[in-house]
């Protein structure tokens, strides 16, 4: 397994432990449900499941296709920008929740660095797959 696709499904794990955590503190203090809700619901979805198709997503289908991915050093930028994007952004929606202001903008930044992050997987395994050039 290539080292990028190990580092997502293990990142994946991580957030899954973290999401447990976070629903539990939503649980027992009802007051904190507000600020960490989108928190909750992101790091579930981008930080468990998306991470763990990322790294399945990179192990195998090129492994389907029968070749090689695409490049290597754009799933070691992709583990980076959807890791500090995450954290950033979970980060900023909780002080964005109780002191505003420029929060809310780095939000948005993070925001688009997640979305980034996605469009180096689809472009990365789009090439993976594509025929092959003769």
């Amino acid at each position: 397994m290539d080292k990028y696709a190990k580092a997502f499904v293990k990142a994946s794990l991580a957030y899954l432990g973290i999401g447990v955590i976070t629903g539990f503190i939503m649980v027992a203090h009802p007051d904190l449900r507000f600020t960490l809700t989108r928190v909750h619901t992101h790091i579930n979805l981008l930080g468990f499941m998306a991470m763990m198709v990322y790294g399945v997503g990179y192990h195998i289908l090129p492994r389907f296709m029968g070749r090689p991915v695409y490049s290597h050093r754009l799933g070691n930028i992709q583990v980076w920008l959807a890791n500090i994007t995450l954290i950033g952004l979970s980060i900023s929606w909780i002080l964005e929740a109780s002191l505003g202001g420029v929060w809310h903008t780095l939000a948005i930044l993070f925001a688009l660095g997640q979305g980034v992050s996605i469009f180096l997987f689809i472009i990365n395994l789009w090439k993976s797959m594509a025929p092959p050039t003769t």
